[in-house]
């Protein structure tokens, strides 16, 4: 039978969701601005620029309307749980291949920055509010030829803080990929950063939590230290 409660809230609650992916969409064509800023520690570019990625078939495309694009169909998709993109350092970007095409030895490490809603992830326990993630990943995968696009895919499937983690630290939570289980092929390692989005609330704040962070780690890879230094 249908609760009169929950049909009484649920075309608000909808409403508010709307608005939360709005915002979500808003911050990742700021952040996409702030990372190409020449004035960075690196200038770092994103994977896939006019879509995001989400815990579904395809990727949320990365448009007002906030479809997803299946075989170049837009249909209805309902709206995911998980947002988020991947970025490259633009000094590995040397000539017209699309950034998506370029193998993965070229490229090497990838930052990304993700969102959550806080709730509803068998993996995870739930958090009081939405969080965002933001990452540096060193993946390593079998073939180095796999083109970058389809190396943030699995780094998108196969991060999993809940089962291989291996230390904490700073704020930071460090873990390694484990290939050949359940068809991984990543063989490298991953830091990761948690915090409440709503920290997220001025341009200050974009370059405090996630610019800064991203932009200078990857600079200190692209000079040779370790990513647990």
């Amino acid at each position: 039978m249908m609760r009169k409660d929950i049909m009484e809230q649920i075309a608000e609650s909808y409403k508010v969701m709307l608005a939360y992916h709005q915002q979500i969409g808003s911050l990742f064509k700021v952040l996409d601005n702030r990372f190409a800023s020449e004035q960075n520690a690196k200038k770092l570019l994103p994977i896939c620029a006019n879509k995001l990625f989400a815990v579904c078939d395809y990727q949320y495309m990365f448009l007002d309307n906030y479809s997803l694009l299946n075989h170049q169909v837009p249909y209805d998709s309902g709206l995911p749980f998980w947002l988020g993109r991947f970025y490259v350092n633009a000094d590995h970007l040397v000539d017209d291949t699309p950034i998506d095409d370029y193998p993965a030895k070229q490229v090497q490490h990838l930052a990304f920055v993700w969102t959550w809603v806080g709730c509803d992830d068998p993996n995870l326990v739930d958090a009081d509010q939405p969080e965002c993630w933001i990452a540096i990943i060193d993946p390593q995968p079998t073939n180095p030829e796999t083109r970058i696009y389809d190396v943030a895919e699995m780094v998108w499937k196969w991060i999993r803080i809940e089962t291989t983690t291996e230390q904490e630290a700073d704020g930071w939570i460090f873990g390694r990929f484990y290939p050949h289980e359940f068809g991984c092929e990543l063989n490298g390692s991953w830091q990761v950063k948690r915090f409440p989005l709503q920290d997220i609330s001025s341009i200050y704040q974009i370059y405090q939590l996630i610019v800064n962070p991203l932009t200078e780690r990857i600079a200190q890879l692209a000079g040779g230290e370790s990513i647990k230094s």
